[in-house]
């Protein structure tokens, strides 16, 4: 009966995988053994496999340095059995025995939801993205930038590749997170899923504009941005953790609906507590300043104050209407 062995790295994965038909494998870190091993705390001549008459597979301490153990961390004192599919160490190298009979676990079908998220990891998606993102901060620039500080343009515009490069340490932590894991890094697409979602929001934050302007800032539009902007964060994060890690569909849910509440919880708790009456901070109020007052292009204090002055003459003029009438 064949025998494999897996030599095992702190986590446990697989990083070899060996296959021997003899009664007898040779395990330590000379060049002659059977399985090299390259953990310095493993002797040239550490241990060896051997098969009996019955099939069962002993493992053997050569007198080593460090000792070999089996499960629940037993010292082998001279020999051992073990079963197809357990853990022995040789000192803190881990290796996993199985026999050629030991059966396999089910294939795994193809996810829909894992091929489109790999897919995004196409160049196409990831320059949409970041165009739609590039725009929004041009957008922004042109709206909040007067004519007096129109010499700014230049150097707010090439702060758009350094925000660009800096939104790709999130992608490259998690990627490093999937390496460390013995996992496909997956970076491209966890790239464009990051920009995707920044893409999300920025798109959410303009309609979450329109919909404040048409209901005069009321609290139901604020319920709805910041729900918004938690849903964008639940599908990023469920998104990554599906790219970075195995765990089960139900664990990513949790784990992503409880990052994201987290990351937008002064939001939830601004709108969920109610007011002081001692606050003094400013609050809209469209009975005296109408919202298309203060949305558009930049205005210098200059233009500001005309604007304000023409303002108060339209409301005079529309009191004294209201008056005749």
């Amino acid at each position: 009966m064949a025998v494999i062995v897996e030599v095992l790295n702190k986590q446990q994965k697989v990083t070899e995988r060996h296959k021997f038909a003899q009664q007898q494998v040779r395990l330590g870190r000379a060049f002659d053994n059977d399985v090299i091993l390259f953990n310095k705390h493993v002797c040239p001549y550490h241990a060896t496999l051997q098969q009996d008459q019955q099939g069962q597979w002993w493992l053997e301490d050569l007198s080593s340095v460090n000792g070999s153990f089996v499960s629940d961390r037993k010292a082998v004192t001279a020999k051992e059995p073990l079963r197809s599919g357990e853990i022995c160490w040789l000192g803190e190298q881990a290796l996993r025995l199985y026999d050629d009979a030991h059966p396999v676990a089910a294939t795994l079908p193809f996810s829909a939801v894992g091929q489109k998220l790999q897919a995004l990891g196409h160049w196409a998606f990831i320059l949409l993205f970041a165009l739609i993102l590039a725009a929004d901060q041009v957008a922004e620039i042109w709206l909040t930038l007067p004519k007096q500080l129109e010499h700014l343009w230049t150097v707010r515009l090439l702060d758009l590749p350094k925000t660009l490069l800096m939104f790709c340490i999130w992608p490259a932590i998690l990627a490093l997170w999937s390496r460390f894991n013995q996992q496909e890094s997956h970076f491209l697409p966890q790239l464009s899923l990051t920009y995707a979602a920044l893409a999300s929001s920025a798109l959410w934050g303009v309609f979450c504009y329109w919909l404040g302007f048409n209901l005069d800032g009321s609290a139901i539009a604020q319920v709805v941005e910041v729900m918004g902007y938690t849903l964008i964060l639940v599908a990023l994060f469920c998104g990554n953790l599906w790219l970075a890690t195995h765990w089960s569909a139900r664990a990513q849910v949790a784990v992503a609906m409880a990052v994201a509440f987290l990351a937008t919880s002064g939001q939830w708790a601004g709108l969920l507590t109610p007011a002081s009456p001692f606050d003094r901070s400013l609050h809209y109020d469209s009975r005296l300043l109408p919202l298309p007052f203060y949305l558009g292009k930049g205005k210098d204090l200059q233009q500001y104050e005309q604007d304000l002055q023409q303002l108060f003459e339209q409301v005079e003029q529309q009191r004294q209407e209201s008056v005749q009438d």
